[in-house]
């Protein structure tokens, strides 16, 4: 499979790398900023240089994982937020279907408002209360009129970044490793889906010719605290380590929905057996810590 990733030195287009080229995948990553792991790369001087780039090639699929995902970023500049999240993947998805390639874009759990205890399905109503959640979901639409056989993936993940300071798991990991004590909500849940399960339903979806909405996600909500003792309890680390706190108690977050758990029936179907939990997710993680920083050329994590 010849694949073209857009986005390729971001958190999951960089994991994107190292979980498809362990898959066979002929894989070429396009970004602005050096691309760690890619054996081929596509330097862009601007996003315009995108459009290029898909036609540059009888690409298999375009994958895009570019977006502006840092909520108070989107708060604070909507216009680009909308440009980056809304309109560009729409005209990414297009300039795909003219270069007759399959084009997944990469979602978010944001787009619902997080006020139902159920898990989400794809048919629910979003009503994201979040700048950063409206334009992907504005994203969604603009990519399925532009492309209406595109795959698109709403998505929670969690992974090591290449700078081993980024998001979740590098927070408690971290902590853990340092003795430091740190907060875990637990009032905000999600279905958070490790990044090397993520790329393998991916190319299950793929090999199964899905297209439309699915969630790409783990099969049991966890709370951010329940996350980091289930860590915990996998590292052989102390649990007491993390304090439980909540999400209600700093304004700052206010526009974030507290249960974002989401259904993936849609996806068992697609793929034919059940999906990861997060806890399968956290044990493969570890498994591979040293393999992914290696392909990052980060050298070993601490602890390791």
């Amino acid at each position: 499979m010849k694949a073209l990733v857009l986005g390729a030195s971001g958190f999951l287009g960089s994991y994107a790398g190292f979980a498809l080229d362990k898959a066979g995948w002929d894989v070429t990553g396009a970004s602005r900023s050096p691309a760690r792991g890619y054996s081929k790369t596509i330097d862009l001087g601007s996003l315009g240089d995108i459009r290029s780039a898909i036609r540059s090639q009888p690409w298999d699929v375009v994958i895009n994982c570019v977006a502006i995902a840092n909520h108070e970023q989107c708060e604070s500049d909507p216009s680009s937020a909308r440009l980056i999240n809304q309109e560009l993947p729409g005209m990414w998805a297009y300039r795909a279907w003219q270069n007759g390639s399959q084009f997944v874009h990469f979602s978010t759990d944001a787009v619902f408002d997080g006020s139902s205890a159920d898990l989400y399905s794809e048919d629910d109503a979003t009503g994201a209360p979040s700048v950063y959640g409206q334009t992907k979901r504005a994203g969604e639409e603009a990519v399925l009129s532009a492309n209406p056989d595109a795959l698109v993936l709403r998505t929670n993940f969690f992974g090591w970044s290449r700078e081993g300071a980024r998001g979740i798991l590098d927070f408690f990991a971290n902590g853990l490793e340092s003795g430091v004590s740190m907060t875990g909500f637990r009032d905000y849940v999600v279905s958070s889906l490790y990044v090397g399960h993520l790329f393998e339903l991916l190319i299950e979806a793929l090999s199964a010719e899905g297209s439309g909405i699915y969630h790409l996600v783990s099969s049991s909500p966890l709370s951010k605290y329940d996350f980091g003792v289930a860590l915990a309890h996998a590292m052989g680390a102390d649990a007491d380590l993390i304090d439980p706190g909540l999400l209600a108690d700093n304004p700052a977050l206010s526009n974030r929905g507290h249960h974002l758990g989401l259904s993936v029936d849609k996806l068992e179907a697609l793929v034919g057996h059940p999906i990861p939990s997060t806890t399968e997710g956290i044990e493969m993680a570890i498994a591979e810590r040293r393999a992914v920083m290696d392909y990052f050329g980060s050298g070993i994590a601490p602890g390791e």
